[in-house]
């Protein structure tokens, strides 16, 4: 678009801009839509069928993608994305190897960084402190382009939705310390090899990365020193400073490290049993207890960081947990926090809780009681078997009620990667995205709380935020995004003397539920206004074709619609 077409675009969307606001609440749901979700519907079509899945086991379709999966037969899909079969696709690879920090290690990263700070030297210039500030910011910025790249690109949809959901889960902050340099290992190693694995498996290794370990502070809880250890440390502070008040300090420090509960609480919170359910204060305790000596070890030789247990840093004893005792392993105390682990895999509040998350990331967002008792029992019998789990909500009659099509509400991360997919964008700079997920308040690997982002509607429903999303469309929609290209040839099938129909061609590509009444109307008097002032143009004054103008405008008006927002 030319300047002179900003301003106009503008002046003439503000009217739609606030319609599509109030559109967006989910009251006014029922009264915008033409076919409102699961009204009068009493079984989903094929193509509804297809698009319900591509809506929540992937962040929607690609051009063509809905065909293919109508050819391959939608359970025959399903269960290849299970199996995940499908190679990742050229333009993934080539993306992914841009990535230097990607494929690297903690320990390698850490050097690297380590080198460059020897390089500067301890008085650093200008560029010098640039420089720094580039390499330590280097590897968290490379996987949150790893992660968007994984959600736009891969073939593996199942598998980005489920990695998705376990990112939130075990929701670890690249914003805390060291975490921006673990976090990348922790996304490639452990997140993305267990999503669809067993749950069990997941919940050690997360307990066990640095990442974690780092995030919840549980590398730092340990038993606290004794009156001995005490004298030790003032005696080797006076010899070394020769100071007493020094020495003094060290031992009044050294008494505050003890137990921390931040990991034990949150491991029982929000991994595994729920908020208050099953346990107490005490059982918090004494699964910090069991976990005392879970701390991080960097080998600068072997360019690793990974987890140590250190047996001095252990409370000995046996503890009580949930109503049984565990017993005191002197010769393999790390066993005890094993324990705990394996004894919440297998517990009834877990399948319960993870049953409960998971219905409600895939299904709705209140979902009925007996929908997460199916789900439960079937982690329970599984212990927690994710593939399992998963085809248990595919398969799940609630997972097919007409309510529930095109009742969730995309969260920002959804509405961006969606937006790219199905209008099949070039993406060669995300530094934009990045930018406009800042603003809709969901930057990759951000979340400060350990819950993670939350995946219901009323979280990310605001006014405010939704005009951001507006305005996102519309940049993306006229190419106005630095780095960012929607091609010639998503519009290569709009006939260029009938742009009556165009806006039902477009619905049809990008819309699982066709378009509400009230943005049929906007978009209708739009295409009228367009067409009549193309008419108007004076003779002699050059002209863009109609198709260049109103064709990206109705992509951005059906991208910001409330239909849109909807999966």
């Amino acid at each position: 678009m030319t300047r002179r077409d900003g301003p106009w675009m503008e002046r003439r969307l503000l009217p739609f801009c606030v319609l599509v606001i109030a559109a967006m609440q989910p009251a006014l749901w029922a009264q915008g839509s033409k076919n409102p979700p699961g009204s009068r519907v009493l079984e989903l079509t094929e193509t509804q069928k297809i698009r319900h899945v591509l809506s929540r086991f992937a962040f929607g379709p690609t051009p063509g993608l809905v065909e293919r999966v109508r050819r391959q037969g939608l359970d025959a899909w399903f269960e290849e994305q299970l199996e995940c079969k499908g190679k990742s696709p050229q333009i993934l690879r080539d993306r992914l190897a841009d990535l230097d920090t990607w494929g690297r290690s903690a320990g390698d990263i850490l050097l690297e960084l380590q080198r460059i700070r020897e390089d500067i030297g301890p008085d650093p210039k200008q560029k010098d402190r640039v420089r720094l500030n580039r390499a330590r910011n280097l590897a968290r910025n490379q996987l949150k382009d790893a992660v968007l790249f994984h959600a736009i690109y891969s073939g593996n949809q199942v598998l980005e939705t489920a990695v998705d959901f376990f990112r939130n889960h075990f929701n670890v902050t690249v914003n805390k310390g060291s975490v921006r340099y673990y976090a990348t290992e922790y996304e490639r190693d452990i997140l993305r090899k267990g999503a669809l694995g067993s749950f069990g498996w997941l919940l050690e290794h997360t307990a066990k990365s640095p990442a974690m370990l780092f995030y919840l502070d549980n590398y730092l809880s340990r038993r606290p020193p004794s009156k001995q250890e005490l004298k030790g440390i003032e005696r080797r502070v006076r010899r070394r400073t020769k100071s007493r008040k020094r020495a003094e300090e060290e031992v009044e420090i050294a008494k505050q490290r003890g137990l921390n509960e931040n990991y034990g609480r949150e491991l029982l919170e929000l991994h595994t049993l729920g908020v208050d359910n099953y346990y107490r204060q005490k059982d918090v305790i004494e699964v910090a207890k069991a976990l005392t000596g879970w701390t991080i070890s960097r080998d600068r030789k072997n360019k690793t960081v990974s987890f140590q247990f250190r047996s001095d840093m252990h409370i000995p004893g046996p503890k009580t947990f949930l109503g049984s005792v565990i017993p005191e392993i002197k010769k393999n105390p790390v066993r005890e926090g094993e324990m705990v682990l394996e004894r919440l895999v297998k517990h009834k509040g877990t399948a319960h809780f993870l049953a409960w998350k998971l219905c409600r990331w895939f299904i709705a967002d209140d979902p009925p009681e007996d929908c997460v008792q199916r789900i439960a029992k079937v982690f329970h019998k599984t212990n927690g078997e994710m593939k399992a789990v998963l085809r248990a909500i595919y398969h799940d009659s609630e997972f097919w009620n007409p309510k529930n099509f095109q009742t969730k509400f995309k969260r920002p991360f959804e509405f961006v990667v969606s937006a790219l997919r199905v209008t099949g964008a070039e993406v060669r700079s995300t530094r934009a995205l990045h930018r406009a997920l800042k603003v809709l308040s969901e930057p990759i690997y951000e979340c400060e709380d350990p819950t993670g982002y939350y995946d219901q509607a009323e979280a990310w429903n605001d006014p405010g935020v939704l005009a951001v999303r507006w305005s996102f469309a519309m940049q993306l929609a006229t190419n106005k995004i630095p780095g960012i290209r929607i091609p010639d040839s998503f519009y290569a099938d709009l006939h260029p003397s009938l742009p009556q129909v165009w806006k039902d061609q477009l619905a049809r590509k990008m819309l699982p539920a066709g378009i509400g009444d009230k943005t049929d109307k906007v978009l209708d008097a739009i295409i009228r206004k367009v067409i009549r002032e193309q008419k108007e143009v004076r003779a002699g004054r050059r002209k863009k074709p109609l198709k260049k103008v109103l064709a990206p405008l109705l992509v951005g008006l059906l991208l910001g619609s409330p239909e849109f927002q909807k999966q």
